[in-house]
């Protein structure tokens, strides 16, 4: 399922990631995260996509990954740890869909890509019948709040602070 989005005279889609689009994404997480020494091994990113593809979907503009956004099922609420091995913590009956990972573009920021990818993804979240979104952000804090998140435990990870967020479903 592809949507075509427009906004601010950019145009985009998202759409679920196939296999061909990893390197991309792979690249894109280690220039989001990689200051922060939270970059996902390439191994975990590939491994995602393989364990739960319908939570993982990607932003393209003009055939290039602008932004990635990729997620597990949890049995419990719990804090997120780097590099997770999908193979052992995704449970495909679980109630609690986690956001694993999720970064746009630089040049893209701001425009609307990082809403539509959690948006795409809390209607994966309904179609699973989950009741929980948890995410883990270092600095998008206030970016989840407008979505109607909220802040559920803070911690330091590598020197970095990290916050749990959830929204809770109905």
């Amino acid at each position: 399922m592809r949507s075509q989005i427009k906004l601010m005279s950019q145009s985009f889609s998202i759409r679920s990631a196939i296999q061909a689009d990893l390197p991309q994404v792979i690249q894109l997480d280690s220039k989001a995260f990689s200051p922060y020494g939270t970059a996902e091994s390439p191994e975990v990113i590939r491994a995602r996509q393989q364990v739960f593809p319908e939570g993982f979907v990607v932003a393209e503009a003009d055939g290039r990954i602008i932004g990635y956004g990729s997620a597990e099922k949890w049995r419990e609420v719990r804090e997120p740890g780097l590099d997770e091995d999908p193979h052992i913590t995704h449970a495909p009956d679980g109630p609690v869909f986690c956001i694993t990972g999720m970064a746009v573009a630089e040049p893209f920021r701001g425009r609307g890509v990082g809403t539509a990818m959690t948006n795409r993804l809390i209607e994966v979240t309904r179609r699973q019948r989950c009741t929980t979104v948890v995410l883990e952000t270092t600095h998008a804090q206030a970016f989840y709040v407008r979505l109607g998140f909220h802040p559920l435990s803070e911690r330091q990870e590598r020197g970095v602070p990290l916050t749990v967020m959830a929204l809770k479903l109905n």
